[in-house]
């Protein structure tokens, strides 16, 4: 290795030494420490966890997420998240954690704390390839869901695309007239079959 290359790797070693991510207790008060490649290392107050009670989490998940609690609450990222039990608070697999009452998915969101799995009775809750899973004839697709009474039939594609005997699916919608047979992906959001391209679940004009 080149002085040049070796000072490079030592650089580049020592920055993510300093990269700090986590929760931080100190003098009474719950920080979050994160990296951000525009601001570079920061560091905010948590102003609803009680430091008292607080503790770090930790999963046996791939999950890039801190997870944190108290008495009273769960936080991801320093995020306090709603309606959940800290104490029944536990992963399944495939990104997706229960807690007494409810499911919720990790994996990919626009809101952390809208990740719950709607109008699914957990002990039902069964893992397909991620991003999908079942509960009785519910078809989940992250925390979306589709009713498919030929559920048993589902295999999964990708994580975009899925089929049964009867239908094509795409995320959590069918594809209207898509035959399964022949049915091909071109992409995350279209696909062909012997008789038509379809985009966004819709055949393509």
């Amino acid at each position: 290795m080149t002085t040049r290359l070796l000072l490079l790797a030592i650089l580049a070693t020592s920055l993510l030494i300093s990269c700090k991510r986590g929760y931080k207790v100190e003098n009474d008060k719950v920080y979050y420490e994160y990296w951000n490649e525009g601001s570079g290392q920061g560091k905010r107050f948590i102003e609803q966890a009680d430091a008292t009670t607080f503790q770090q989490m930790k999963f046996d998940c791939d999950c890039n997420l801190d997870f944190g609690k108290d008495k009273n609450h769960l936080f991801i990222d320093g995020e306090p998240i709603r309606d959940i039990d800290p104490n029944a608070f536990k992963f399944i697999g495939n990104y997706i954690f229960v807690d007494k009452d409810s499911a919720y998915f990790f994996g990919f969101y626009n809101n952390i704390n809208d990740c719950s799995i709607k109008g699914i009775e957990l002990d039902k809750l069964k893992l397909f390839e991620y991003p999908w899973s079942r509960a009785g004839n519910i078809l989940i697709h992250g925390n979306d869901t589709l009713t498919l009474n030929d559920i048993d039939d589902f295999n999964a594609i990708d994580e975009d695309w899925g089929k049964t005997k009867k239908h094509v699916i795409n995320d959590n919608k069918i594809v209207d007239g898509a035959d399964p047979a022949t049915f091909k992906v071109i992409n995350s959001y279209s696909g062909r079959d012997k008789n038509n391209v379809y985009e966004f679940g819709k055949i393509k004009r």
